[in-house]
């Protein structure tokens, strides 16, 4: 995903362009190699009596989520998806916006490696979209709950303004939410969507937060950080302040997914790497970009404004959450004395963030006492290709085994309970 935005999930795609055709190839093409499906058993000998929550999912959006939903005049405005060659995209009306897959499970619940996903939604496991298949997969990988975002172009509501006008984006929002809601109550509250917001549009952004909230149940937004690089304003302006005095007041998670809007990993690879580098390199650089995020919020003074409103790191990791903090303290007295604040950047941490680890072996067993047990939880970014598959549980009992037990529930229970503000 180069920074002129040719290979960005949510940009314009021309598949003219030899560029854009090969990197769509290599993120895309049939083929690759194969992490078998292994014997899932459930939970095991260890996380037997806990509810586990995976706190970062996706969901693929049905090719007929808007055009089934709108009035026949509008229909031809909406996404859809369309086979084109061997893949499937998303469209506005002829013009391709976005590969329509992004999941590695098969339907056999093999895992492609290698790749951004397996070329047509046909191949695709039913659990990337389906409520109950995806319910029978969690039983069969010992997952309680899981919370969930967007799949498509649609993971940042700003990417839409590239192809319709704001009022229409703001119908397309809607419906999103709508049927993301209609699936939460379809898994009996064990999938939690993420909502969407219009956030060009404080008065329109805040209406609709309280919507999802009141009628929808949905427990949490999910917005692009940076806004200012949309042509939105600053999270400092007056234009965010409905909405973070609805969350301080509610309690509600604001969530940075990685690639909404911070550092584009992808352009900051080395130009001559093979698509398979610069993916290995790019999702890790990824992963870093959200300590941004962070230290943003932390020396903003927001968060002494807005005492209850929670931040979420998402897809990041956690090892790095000591680094930032440590640095954030050393730097901020050096380079803020005047900057008067209420609180030291470890306690706005512990206070209101929190982050969560999937692949990570050494900071779940080492650094947790550092971090926050309170702080941190657990996620498998299922059905994408860094997602902790075939075995979560294998994996949960090699970083968390030695782990005591209250320390345990809450990284895999309690901690996302308390954030999300669930109750099982």
């Amino acid at each position: 995903m180069a920074d002129d935005g040719k290979f960005g999930f949510g940009e314009k795609l021309d598949l003219e362009d030899t560029e854009v055709a090969g990197w769509l190839v290599g993120a895309f093409q049939p083929g690759g190699t194969i992490k078998p499906a292994v014997d899932l058993k459930g939970t095991s000998e260890l996380t037997k009596d806990i509810k586990i929550v995976d706190v970062d999912t996706h969901l693929s959006e049905p090719g007929d989520l808007w055009t089934a939903r709108l009035p026949q005049s509008l229909k031809a405005k909406a996404p859809y998806i369309k086979r084109v060659g061997a893949m499937d995209y998303w469209h506005i009306g002829d013009e391709v916006i976005s590969p329509g897959g992004a999941s590695v499970i098969d339907k056999k619940r093999n895992k492609t490696l290698g790749r951004l996903s397996l070329p047509t939604v046909e191949q695709i496991h039913p659990g990337a979209y389906e409520v109950d298949a995806r319910v029978k997969f969690m039983d069969d990988m010992g997952i309680w709950a899981q919370i969930a975002y967007p799949n498509s172009f649609a993971g940042s509501s700003v990417s839409l303004l590239q192809w319709v006008d704001k009022e229409f984006a703001e119908t397309l929002i809607k419906i999103y939410n709508d049927d993301r809601a209609d699936f939460q109550k379809r898994s009996n509250n064990r999938i939690f969507p993420m909502a969407l917001l219009p956030v060009w549009d404080s008065k329109a952004m805040e209406k609709e937060a309280r919507r999802c909230l009141e009628d929808l149940d949905m427990k949490g937004f999910n917005l692009p950080d940076r806004p200012e690089q949309f042509g939105i304003p600053s999270f400092t302006e007056d234009h965010w302040a409905p909405l973070f005095e609805i969350c301080d007041a509610k309690e509600i998670p604001i969530n940075f997914h990685i690639a909404t809007g911070g550092i584009d990993g992808f352009s900051i690879t080395w130009k001559d790497f093979e698509f398979q580098t610069k993916l290995a390199i790019g999702a890790m650089l990824f992963y870093i970009g959200n300590a941004a995020t962070l230290g943003n919020f932390i020396v903003s003074g927001l968060m002494d404004k807005y005492q209850k409103m929670k931040i979420v790191s998402v897809e990041s990791g956690i090892g790095w959450v000591p680094f930032l903090l440590e640095a954030l303290e050393y730097q901020m007295d050096e380079m803020m004395p005047d900057k008067k604040l209420q609180r030291r950047p470890a306690e706005y941490f512990r206070d209101q963030m929190f982050a969560s680890f999937w692949f990570e072996k050494v900071a779940p067993q080492k650094m947790l006492d550092i971090i926050g047990p309170d702080n941190v939880m657990f996620e498998t970014d299922f059905p994408h290709p860094t997602s902790l598959y075939p075995d979560p549980q294998a994996h949960i009992t090699e970083a968390l085994g030695g782990v005591d037990k209250p320390t345990l529930r809450k990284v895999l229970q309690g901690n996302a309970e308390r954030c999300y503000n669930l109750k099982f």
